[in-house]
């Protein structure tokens, strides 16, 4: 009994601990337009969404990515996020590409 009671807390706690984590990324679009609005700057390696899902620049070949929660961003076409949380790939905006 005391064992699946722990158990169950810490579900509860870790489960509680990933929503709080949300809130911290970003906070939700409005409205749908604040979503779709056009990053302020050029985005050389094409768009891509955050994780509340506005429009943002993708990353680069070399470029950080990923992280907890997609906090690092996402790679642009061609390329992919791997382990080292690095954008590996050939862009198809550019063609640069980083092994």
């Amino acid at each position: 009994m005391w064992v699946s009671s722990i158990v169950s807390l810490s579900v509860i706690l870790i489960t509680f601990t990933h929503m709080t984590d949300a809130r911290w990324v970003c906070n939700p679009c409005a409205t749908e337009d604040e979503c779709e609005r056009e990053p302020i700057e050029f985005c050389m390696w094409g768009e891509a969404r955050d994780s509340c899902n506005r429009r943002v620049c993708a990353k680069g070949p070399g470029e950080r990515c990923g992280g907890p929660l997609g906090i690092l961003g996402q790679c642009g076409d061609g390329m992919m996020c791997k382990k080292d949380e690095r954008c590996h790939g050939c862009s198809t905006q550019t063609f640069q590409c980083h092994p």
